[in-house]
């Protein structure tokens, strides 16, 4: 058997939440928590809520699992700490400490931070395809670019209602470019057509329509689903919102790429 050396080794660790939790805490024992307790009422995101523990723990308590708790304690630290003072000979380095621990985290979950349009950071998962229709969906909307990576936000995790609303606001997206879709010779050459339109786009059109998130079709596929079922459909329309997203961006570039061609 090889050895492995010492990176390897540490490559190889498996995340843990209930650790990394655990983890979090030691760091604060250092003298932060005492700190976050004194400077607490200083904290804008504090509710009515005059005690820090008792704050912690309510935040805590609305967490499902272990995973759903290491995530709601990174995304309260990181906001919390801005109330520390960066440059404080005593805390500076326990601050790091956290701040370096919760990029861990989020690197071993694959996971990252997402700055919402009010300046507040949520954890959502790193999603390379979300990223990349992010990119090209802010180039018409921020706010719309921004429902695209919080669709993959832990918390929305069983939340029907906000999928349907992000998928609402992909569905409003695209229906203004479903001509110039359709009219995509380039796509075309890619996608398989039926009477000039592009097979895989109108059927994403058809699920809009028939999961109850936009026109309401007389016949609605989804009435007797559960949530549970009824999520699943959710998460394939999202993903196939992306695909045609990209199918869109990768229109353009092809038909640049013909520009080029013919000089």
């Amino acid at each position: 058997m090889v050895r492995k050396n010492y990176f390897e080794i540490l490559d190889g660790m498996n995340f843990n939440p209930s650790t990394e939790f655990d983890n979090l805490c030691i760091l604060l024992s250092n003298g932060l928590l005492e700190e976050l307790n004194h400077k607490f009422l200083n904290y804008q995101n504090r509710r009515t809520f005059i005690d820090f523990d008792e704050f912690l723990k309510f935040c805590l308590s609305q967490a499902d699992n272990e995973l759903e708790k290491i995530f709601i304690f990174a995304e309260l630290l990181n906001d919390m700490l801005s109330i520390i003072n960066p440059s404080h000979p005593f805390l500076r380095n326990d601050v790091y400490a956290v701040r370096e621990n919760i990029n861990r985290v989020l690197e071993l979950s694959n996971h990252e931070f997402l700055t919402l349009g009010s300046g507040r950071q949520i954890i959502v998962e790193k999603n390379v395809y979300a990223s990349e229709v992010s990119q090209i969906v802010s180039e018409t909307s921020i706010q719309d670019a921004i429902k695209v990576l919080e669709y993959n936000h832990f918390a929305n995790k069983g939340n029907v209602q906000r999928k349907k609303e992000i998928l609402i606001s992909l569905a409003n997206y695209l229906e203004p470019l479903r001509k110039e879709l359709n009219n995509s010779e380039e796509l075309k050459e890619v996608f398989k057509v039926n009477n000039q339109k592009i097979i895989a786009f109108e059927k994403l059109f058809e699920m809009y329509n028939n999961f109850g998130l936009r026109h309401n079709n007389a016949k609605q596929y989804h009435l007797d689903m559960t949530n549970e079922k009824l999520e699943q459909w959710y998460d394939n329309i999202y993903t196939s919102s992306l695909f045609v997203i990209l199918g869109l961006d990768e229109a353009r570039i092809l038909s640049k790429l013909k520009t080029l061609r013919e000089g």
